[in-house]
């Protein structure tokens, strides 16, 4: 007898194939150590992925404040009526500041001082002792030369500003170059 020729036998073998569902044990132990080695994969993608993302918006974070205490800088000399000049790291001038009551502007002697690895805003009456400050500006300075006054320091038009600020976990400090024009300078009598 031959068992291919029985066709009966072969309606009911492939009947209860096609009734069969569900996955074996072969294909699950197949699939399961595939799948943890993707899982893996992707959460080591994630974690490198969380990390640089964490360490650029500490650069960015950083950055903003810096070039915040930069304009802040420039904003406010950008005014000044006379210039003292002390060192390239040091600017000290009589401008034109506003109150914190949001009142008019009244001159003011100001002092921006970045010796000690921080820029520091000191403020005083024109022409008196600074007696308020130090109040932080920029952090982390690293270079020593951050103004240069030109065309010379006895007769300044126009301050050079640079300033190499160190970010935490970054290899390269950012630097930020700058400058202002002395427009409001009066001349001397």
């Amino acid at each position: 007898m031959d068992v291919r020729a029985n066709p009966p036998d072969k309606e009911c073998l492939t009947r209860r194939l096609r009734c069969e569902r569900g996955v074996g044990l072969i294909e699950l132990l197949t699939v399961l150590p595939m799948l943890a080695v993707v899982l893996l994969g992707i959460y080591a993608l994630y974690n490198v992925g969380a990390k640089s993302q964490q360490e650029t918006n500490n650069r960015v974070q950083s950055l903003l404040q810096q070039q915040n205490g930069l304009e802040r800088i420039t904003r406010e000399m950008r005014q000044a009526t006379s210039v003292t000049p002390v060192s390239s790291q040091v600017l000290d001038a009589v401008t034109w500041v506003r109150p914190t009551s949001g009142a008019a502007s009244v001159q003011r002697r100001v002092r921006y001082d970045c010796s000690s690895g921080t820029c520091n805003r000191w403020e005083g009456p024109a022409g008196g002792s600074l007696d308020t400050g130090p109040v932080p500006v920029i952090t982390d300075v690293q270079n020593a030369d951050v103004f240069s006054l030109e065309p010379n320091s006895v007769d300044p038009t126009y301050v050079v500003t640079r300033v190499e600020v160190q970010v935490k976990n970054a290899n390269n400090p950012i630097t930020l170059d700058g400058g202002f024009a002395l427009r409001n300078l009066q001349a001397d009598s």
